[in-house]
């Protein structure tokens, strides 16, 4: 008996990564998944417990997307990429952008770590610029960390105006 490759061992139906990403593959290769994929859409209709519509379907609360996994689409790998189609999924952050336009959203973290909030807003921000022409201004108050090593990391990348050293001592007179 001849033990396949891994790669060889694919589950009928599924594609293989490289497909994804325009990846090489013989013409033997091509048309064995072009054969696996026909054959799968046919023992899907057959075997699925739910029934998947290529349509979208109505709901209460609106049109329902297909799920994810019917999606013909590359998986999404780069984060602006992502973001980008975040905000593109969100028509009425451009309504709120122009609403706070002039005005900036001020920004504080406590246990800031590695300050995520602010740089998600930086790839929101560029997000909402590069689809709507908008600027969202944002102001970072300050950021409050008890870690000494993670100080040093918000202070030298994002310059806080103020860098509080614990979060229980917000709260006192003196912090």
């Amino acid at each position: 008996m001849t033990k396949l490759k891994p790669s060889m061992t694919r589950i009928k139906g599924q594609t293989s990564l490289d497909a994804f990403f325009g990846g090489r593959r013989s013409k033997e290769e091509a048309h064995d998944a072009s054969n696996d994929t026909a054959a799968a859409e046919e023992s899907n209709h057959e075997d699925s417990d739910v029934e998947m519509s290529d349509a979208q379907q109505t709901t209460k609360k609106g049109v329902k997307a297909a799920a994810p996994d019917a999606s013909d689409l590359p998986p999404i790998h780069q984060i602006p990429a992502i973001f980008s189609d975040l905000i593109s999924r969100i028509p009425e952050i451009k309504d709120v952008s122009e609403h706070v336009a002039g005005r900036k959203l001020r920004v504080a973290t406590m246990c800031s770590g590695t300050e995520s909030p602010l740089l998600a807003l930086e790839l929101i921000q560029k997000s909402i610029f590069d689809q709507h022409g908008l600027h969202l201004e944002i102001e970072h108050v300050f950021s409050c960390e008890i870690e000494p090593f993670k100080q040093a990391y918000i202070e030298r990348n994002f310059h806080p105006p103020l860098l509080f050293r614990d979060v229980c001592e917000l709260g006192d007179d003196e912090a």
